[in-house]
């Protein structure tokens, strides 16, 4: 049996355009936001430097911003999906 990568859990979840589209904006957003903020939290260590957050974990704006624009896109296309009159081609237009 084949071990799925990163990409092919995301198909497989079922995520919609709008999911991957607010995830994307959310991933961008959160890495801008967190470079600013981790760039101004920084410690100097005797004997090992200056440390900031942004070195130890570089990418956890970006995880951060997808998971919150992901959950937020998942909840639109959820609420649009279950519309009584055009749910059902919501969901088509989604892939859901």
């Amino acid at each position: 049996m084949k071990e799925l990568t990163l990409v092919e859990m995301e198909y497989v979840a079922g995520a919609g355009w709008i999911q991957n589209g607010l995830a994307a904006i959310g991933g961008k957003l959160g890495d801008l936001g967190y470079e600013v903020v981790s760039n101004s939290l920084s410690i100097k260590i005797p004997g090992l430097g200056t440390i900031s957050i942004g070195s130890l974990f570089p990418t956890l704006g970006e995880q951060i911003g997808k998971a919150a624009g992901g959950q937020i896109g998942g909840m639109i296309e959820n609420t649009l999906s279950h519309l009584p009159i055009i749910g059902g081609l919501v969901n088509k237009v989604l892939g859901n």
